[in-house]
Parts: structure tokens; C-alpha cells; sequence
């Protein structure tokens, strides 16, 4: 065997001997270390939980060379524990530092975009509860009622007329919806976060307002009719983010108040106002193909109501004189429901 092939030859035994970088793996253990805030004792205590039993002498004599530049071996178990505990693939273990870093960036991009769409969503909950508020104290008697409640408990009637206030502040409230729109957007061009780049796609095909009309009218015109109230709550907390992003939540909010006091509500004047939405959609000019394919989406959606499923797809185009291909990609508008609990 030549002295080449015997360097290709695998050793189980250790990462070194295997052609990867101890090197690298000890400047990266290291670096992972330092960015945790981990002791070699602490180290240590990580691998031993996880499976992999060390002692802190071990960690220092992999981070700490030796005179002559070397270092103690890192085993394969070793090796695969360190990926566990860091949370990263193997196979990034023994790459540079540089490497380590833009992977690191890399991850603060997915977590800020992660924590974003959390925000954005806790956000809707945020206006949700708030338009509650404005709603209940747009009545005289819900208005007496907070007040005796708060003059019970030593509250003046002027501080009780500004917390009416506060809540009532027309400013306050679009100070508040304007700040959620700023948080969709920056999102938006975010992307998925899955990369570091933008998303490639138009914008306004993924956030067509179309398909969150589509979804609200399938939750109000059939789903909260026909369901116990004792549910209803829940399952408008899972549109909560639909209903802001579409702008529904200030006219579904008597729907929304009723149920989450137990009480049923009809629905049929969110449904009207879901259509009369997508109806200026429908009538709109479109300015540009995806805006052709947003307007037939709306127009599908006003179309099919109440049609059987059943019916070919062809004879659907053929009904709104379109093409097949056209009906498909405009069905594929309506279906794209985006970063929401609705799955």
C-alpha cells in the first residue's frame, strides 16, 4: 500500500487520524465555549450528561497545545457528543473558525426571523384584546360598569375616565396597528430566514391578501356557525394574525368579544364584509399579471360559493372565461396561507 493510500485509509479511532482538522475541532470547542460563557468544568459536565463521561483535564488538553503544537485526540463518540451538545452537524465541527462565525450569523438571522413572526403574532393577540377594549367601551353600560368596578377599589373617577381614555385614543390606536404593519414589512423582506437573501419570489404573490379573505370566510361563513361556542374562542386564537394581516379584526371584533364571553354571535356580517372585499379585488385594474392572478383569485373565491367541489376544473375556467392554466395559478394564490398557526 502506498504512503497516499494508507492516508486515506479510515481510523475509527480518533478525528485526526480521519483527515479532519484536530485543530480546528479544538479552536471550535473553544469558540463554542467562549460564546456560551462554559468553564472547562462546565464543558465537561455538558458531554458527561449527554453520554460521552470527561473530565475537565480531558477538555483542557484537547484546547490547550502542548510545547511542541500538539494536542490530546478526540475520539469519534467524542466528536459526535460535541456536535449534539453544540447543537450544530458534524460535519461542521472540524471547519475553520471563519466557517463557525458566518454559521453563527447565519443562525442569528433564522432566530431573529423566528422571534419576528413569534412577535408578529403575539402582536395580533396585543390589537385583538385591545380592539375588545374599544369595542366594550364604545357602550355607555360597559363604560358605568368599569367605572363602579374601579371606584369599589378606591379609584377616583377622573383616573377611571383616563384609562377610558387611554384605551379609547383614536392616535393610540393607530399608533399601535401602524406598528404591527412596520413589523410585517420588515419581515416580508426578511424572507423565510431559511437563508440570507430576501425572497426571491414576489412579495405579493406570498402575501396576497386573497388568501387570508379566502380562510376568514371558510372560518366565519361555516366553521364558528356550526361549532360549540365553547370552542370558538380557540379557534379564532389561532387565526389572531390572519385577522390583523387582512385588516378583518376591527369589524370581526363583536363576533370575537361575544364568544369569548360565551356568548354565540351571528356571523353573517363579517362574511358580507369579507365579500364586499373580495369584490373590490375582483374589480380592481390589474396592474400587472400577479395582480391579474389576485383578482381572479378573488373572483374564484366569489364564484364557487356554495358550488360543488365536484365540478371539473375545466368547466370552472370556462365559467369565468379564463384559461386553465390561468385558474390554477390563481387557485395557488388563494391556497397560500403563509407563516400562520392555520396549517
Amino acid at each position: 500500500m502506498s504512503a497516499a493510500e494508507k492516508r486515506h485509509q479510515p481510523d475509527h479511532g480518533s478525528l485526526g487520524a480521519r483527515g479532519l482538522s484536530e485543530e480546528n475541532v479544538a479552536l471550535r470547542i473553544a469558540w463554542e465555549m467562549r460564546r456560551r460563557g462554559w468553564s472547562q468544568e462546565r464543558m465537561a459536565q455538558e458531554l458527561t450528561n449527554a453520554g460521552c463521561p470527561t473530565h475537565q483535564s480531558a477538555i483542557s488538553k484537547i484546547v490547550n497545545p502542548k510545547p511542541d503544537g500538539s494536542r490530546r485526540a478526540i475520539s469519534v463518540d467524542e466528536a459526535i457528543t460535541l456536535a449534539r451538545v453544540f447543537g450544530i452537524a458534524l460535519e461542521e465541527l472540524p471547519l475553520p473558525l471563519d466557517d463557525a462565525e458566518g454559521r453563527d450569523l447565519h443562525d442569528l438571522t433564522r432566530t431573529v426571523t423566528h422571534e419576528g413572526r413569534n412577535a408578529k403574532d403575539q402582536y395580533a393577540h396585543f390589537l385583538l384584546a385591545w380592539a375588545r377594549l374599544r369595542h366594550r367601551f364604545g357602550r355607555e353600560k360597559s363604560r358605568t360598569a368599569y367605572e363602579g368596578f374601579l371606584a369599589q377599589r378606591k379609584v377616583d373617577a377622573a383616573t377611571a375616565g383616563q384609562a377610558i381614555s387611554f384605551w379609547m385614543d383614536a392616535d393610540s390606536w393607530r399608533e399601535a396597528t401602524v406598528g404591527y404593519d412596520t413589523l410585517q414589512r420588515i419581515l416580508r423582506a426578511m424572507g423565510e430566514g431559511r437563508d440570507l437573501t430576501p425572497p426571491g419570489e414576489d412579495s405579493r404573490w406570498r402575501h396576497s391578501v386573497v388568501a387570508d379573505l379566502v380562510r376568514l370566510r371558510e372560518l366565519f361563513a361555516t366553521k364558528i356557525p356550526g361549532a360549540p361556542v365553547r370552542v370558538v374562542p380557540d379557534l379564532i386564537y389561532h387565526v389572531a394574525e390572519v385577522l390583523v394581516r387582512a385588516g378583518m379584526h376591527e369589524a370581526a371584533i363583536g363576533v370575537i368579544d361575544a364568544y369569548d364571553r360565551g356568548t354565540a354571535h351571528p356571523t353573517d356580517a363579517v362574511v358580507e364584509e369579507i365579500d364586499r372585499r373580495l369584490q373590490q379585488i375582483s374589480d380592481r385594474e390589474p396592474e400587472d399579471r400577479l395582480d391579474h392572478l389576485e383578482n381572479l383569485a378573488a373572483r374564484i373565491a366569489l364564484h364557487e360559493r356554495g358550488r360543488d367541489p365536484r365540478q371539473p376544473l375545466q368547466e370552472r375556467a370556462a365559467e369565468l372565461g379564463v384559461s386553465i392554466e390561468d385558474y390554477q395559478e390563481a387557485r395557488k394564490v388563494a391556497g397560500m396561507h403563509r407563516e400562520t398557526g392555520m396549517r
